[in-house]
């Protein structure tokens, strides 16, 4: 494929997608694989290896997923990643990335020297620091990231917001000098054997899953907890799983407010018991103080919960969509207890939320997101670029 400059290409005049992914992300490898699957057959896929920290979660690196699924080893990813950038440069390659990690942007680098059309795929950046580091990550945010995001924003076709549709994100990504933004967001299918079956205490099960540190939020829920009680009601109890620094403040936290017999820290679960916890989970709390996204939410609008989350999510978007919860402030321990108490009294508006998710699901799966991808993948290559 040969293109003057400023000519425009489609994937109908031959122009495939290769995604370039940092590792096989659970939120995003299988929106991929339907996309190969069912929109592009001669689409790629590339990634690395999981990391150890991701095999230390429980992640199962299961190698190639899929026919164009090419995995590259640590050591690989030079040699070969610019030896497969110049077999395919007549394709859209699609970084996850801009300035991070390393070998992704050598590659990057790469295409930009060389001229092959690309774009990006990114989270928006996120401060989840406290105290100085968290100063400091803003003045680099402010001042370092847009200096070193420019000479690859420039040369890109645009960047996919993996954070969702903020206002706030594309306009980040503008200042870092993309000029193009399209929204989107992590989506991955819930196992279709999950059933679900109301605990036989009567009670409606919250769960809160992730890390127990301060950017997630735990404390907020604890102290909207104990505002639910105060208001009278003792039908719940609530589920957190994870480890993190912020355990002992946390439980310290649970104690102070007289909530030991409603709140039960699960620690670390394997596959097999998170699965059984799941099984008669009502409620998802997501209290995040910032997140660029947050795929248990996704996990719990498939299982048909009813999801309460912080609007500092990217996927809180998720739910203003749907109807099947709430969307909360951020940080706003107040807010998130009054909308608590909406389902904790009213069983119509609970039914509804959880039917209304379930409805929703379809809408959220990977074969349906990997149609979506498509279309923004689609108007990328028709825009200008010079060859």
């Amino acid at each position: 494929m040969t293109n003057s400059n400023n000519q425009k290409t489609s994937m109908s005049d031959g122009v495939h997608p290769v995604f370039w992914w940092n590792i096989p992300c659970s939120g995003m490898i299988h929106v991929l694989k339907a996309f190969v699957e069912t929109v592009d057959p001669a689409a790629m896929v590339v990634t690395g290896t999981l990391s150890r920290s991701r095999k230390a979660m429980g992640w199962d690196d299961q190698g190639s997923l899929f026919p164009h699924h090419i995995v590259l080893r640590d050591t690989e990813w030079d040699e070969k990643g610019i030896s497969f950038l110049n077999k395919y440069r007549d394709c859209l390659h699609i970084f996850n990335g801009i300035t991070h990690p390393a070998r992704m942007n050598r590659l990057i680098r790469y295409a930009c020297d060389q001229r092959i059309l690309f774009c990006n795929m990114s989270e928006a950046y996120a401060n989840l620091q406290s105290g100085v580091p968290r100063i400091a990550k803003a003045l680099y945010m402010q001042y370092i990231l847009p200096w070193k995001t420019r000479p690859v924003a420039e040369k890109s076709l645009g960047v996919i917001c993996l954070s969702g549709s903020s206002e706030a994100h594309f306009r980040q990504f503008r200042r870092l000098g993309f000029r193009k933004v399209w929204p989107f967001g992590y989506y991955t299918d819930e196992d279709p054997a999950f059933q679900y079956k109301r605990a036989e205490d009567g009670k409606i099960h919250i769960l809160c899953p992730g890390l127990l540190e301060a950017y997630k939020g735990v404390d907020i829920l604890i102290k909207a907890l104990h505002q639910v009680r105060q208001e009278g009601y003792r039908n719940f109890l609530c589920h957190i799983t994870g480890a993190g620094s912020q355990r002992p403040f946390l439980e310290a936290l649970v104690g102070k407010c007289d909530l030991e017999d409603a709140v039960i820290f699960e620690g670390v679960l394997d596959a097999g018991q998170y699965k059984d916890l799941l099984s008669h989970i009502d409620v998802l709390v997501a209290p995040g103080r910032v997140e660029p996204w947050g795929i248990r939410v996704n996990e719990a609008v498939q299982r048909g919960n009813v999801v309460l989350v912080s609007d500092g999510i990217g996927a809180a978007e998720l739910i203003k969509e749907s109807g099947g919860g709430a969307v909360f402030k951020s940080a706003d321990s107040r807010d998130l207890a009054r909308k608590l108490c909406l389902f904790l009294s009213d069983e119509r508006r609970y039914l509804k939320a959880k039917s209304d998710n379930l409805t929703f699901k379809e809408q959220i799966s990977c074969e349906y997101q990997s149609r979506v991808l498509s279309r923004m993948i689609a108007q990328l290559a028709e825009m200008p670029h010079e060859s």
